[in-house]
């Protein structure tokens, strides 16, 4: 096992001359562009040279080196993923003015049906169910300011969202992104 007590300007550039091109490749397997898997694995070792006071890995370098490649190429998908996910929804909310308005009706219409749907709901569903979607609490919170478990407030949001889903039938793929865009993703 080997342990490295503190890196050296010696040591990462030997890890540089070792491991750059075989981590650059492993990152290009999964990211499956070039230029964005050699910028993980020079971020990597960047960042080592930042971090070099306060890391110690213990047991193979190679092994950390391809898990920290690793990670910050799930990283990077994860993150090219949401910015696709947010300018398509831009460009499907960018419309033109007739369009907006037409847009801007369904919303309201929408929003009236969600109200009218959560009205159905049983009072304490209800009550459960706006804690945790309109307030944002998390279901401990909830068992919390209504004194009851956190099973039962699990059962709540299980019958509030079964019947949410059937109110809203024909609305939920709209819902869905009201949703979404209230949560700012």
């Amino acid at each position: 096992m080997e342990l490295v007590e503190a890196i050296t300007s010696q040591t990462l550039e030997a890890w540089f001359n070792q491991y750059y091109e075989p981590l650059a490749r492993y990152a290009f397997t999964m990211v499956k562009r070039q230029e964005e898997a050699e910028d993980i694995v020079q971020k990597l070792f960047i960042k080592l040279w930042e971090k070099r006071k306060e890391l110690e890995i213990t047991g193979q370098t190679k092994s950390y080196l391809y898990s920290a490649v690793h990670n910050a190429s799930l990283n990077h998908l994860n993150s090219a993923a949401r910015k696709n996910y947010h300018r398509e929804v831009e460009e499907d909310y960018s419309l033109s003015g007739s369009e907006r308005t037409d847009s801007g009706i369904e919303s309201k219409e929408l929003e009236q049906t969600i109200e009218l749907a959560m009205q159905t709901l049983p009072p304490k569903c209800r009550e459960v169910f706006q804690l945790s979607r309109q307030e944002r609490l998390s279901y401990k919170e909830i068992a919390d300011q209504l004194n009851i478990s956190t099973k039962t407030v699990e059962n709540q949001m299980g019958k509030a969202l079964k019947l949410m889903r059937t109110a809203l039938q024909e609305y939920l793929p709209a819902f869905i992104i009201h949703i979404l865009i209230l949560r700012g993703w």
